[in-house]
């Protein structure tokens, strides 16, 4: 449902296969014409996000009522308490995943308007995807990440990528290792402030085993593979400032997206049989995901659509740069 049309008062609605993007200044009264319709009708799961409760709070109870509810709250917004948890680490298969993991931490973290270093952001950004790779293949807690960024000269990660056969990416963080102390400084700085989310307790708590015990952690486990099967709803919540877990929002959502198109691919004509709504309340300030335009050209014909909103297109611009929201926009039914 989008709406009614004024003259006559008609229904509008959109097909479960449209990808679209909605621009609206604040207080005017988007979630409520648009994003809450659209989750109530959603016929299967739904992932959606946000900086506010209202949308939990307004359709938390009709969800639970034709699938499980999870709410990701690392900063309190809906005062909900870390009863389950992610692990980001399970969504690094492998180098590639790896380096989209560093994405999603780089772009949350860098501010808007920010110049880009031309050479400490990119070697940051790899040297923080050579560690969240070790990370997951040593089948440690996403923490461990921040803590091997603590100590410049610490060679277990690269030991961990050496023995699992990633002899490349090894000698690329050795290389930062024995590089000089002021550039080794500046590298390891700006990849421990991509992933300085990660030593506030609070938001640990969500995305670590308890103990940094995985086996002895009895809370549920979110598994997006097995999300994206059901009708379960996936409420992900952060605010901008000191302490946002908009990286980890961006990465879980991410990470649900990317399961439902490997899983619409195995389905009869590369779709999923029941669409998998996606609503990016917020998008620029809560899910910074740089790849976004590049999805709208094919997610809706995977029975994926999505509905970004926008305070205004200053908003995209800054998030994505002109060309890439242009492209978002032109992508959009």
């Amino acid at each position: 449902p989008l709406g009614k049309s004024i003259p006559g008062g008609r229904p509008l609605f959109a097909l479960w296969e449209y990808v679209m993007i909605a621009l609206a200044g604040p207080r005017v009264g988007k979630t409520t014409a648009l994003v809450i319709p659209a989750i109530l009708e959603a016929p299967g799961a739904v992932v959606t996000t946000s900086n506010k409760r209202d949308v939990v709070d307004a359709t938390r109870d009709p969800r639970a009522a034709v699938g499980d509810v999870w709410v990701f709250d690392p900063q309190a917004i809906a005062l909900e308490e870390p009863t389950w948890w992610w692990n980001p680490l399970s969504y690094v298969k492998d180098d590639v995943k790896a380096f989209k993991l560093a994405e999603h931490f780089a772009s949350s973290a860098r501010a808007d308007g920010a110049v880009q270093d031309a050479y400490f952001e990119p070697a940051g950004q790899d040297l923080l995807a050579g560690m969240l790779l070790a990370a997951a293949l040593d089948r440690q807690p996403i923490t461990q990440v921040f803590e091997w960024l603590s100590q410049p000269t610490n060679q277990a990660p690269v030991d961990v990528l050496r023995a699992h056969g990633y002899d490349l990416i090894a000698s690329g963080v050795e290389g930062v290792i024995m590089a000089p102390e002021k550039q080794r400084g500046g590298v390891y700085g700006t990849a421990r402030q991509m992933a300085s989310c990660l030593k506030i307790r609070a938001v640990a708590e969500w995305v670590t085993p308890r103990g940094g015990n995985f086996a002895g952690d009895m809370r549920p486990q979110f598994d997006p593979d097995s999300f994206v099967r059901g009708t379960g709803t996936l409420y992900s919540l952060s605010k901008e400032g000191q302490g946002s877990a908009g990286a980890l929002v961006t990465a879980l959502t991410a990470a649900v997206v990317e399961a439902a198109e490997e899983y619409a691919t195995r389905q009869p004509g590369g779709r999923l049989g029941t669409p998998m709504l996606v609503v990016l309340d917020e998008a620029a300030n809560v899910c910074r995901w740089k790849n976004l335009p590049d999805l709208y050209s094919h997610y809706g014909s995977r029975g994926i659509p999505i509905m970004s909103l926008f305070q205004s297109w200053a908003q995209g611009q800054v998030l994505f740069g002109g060309d890439c929201m242009r492209k978002c926009w032109g992508a959009s039914n």
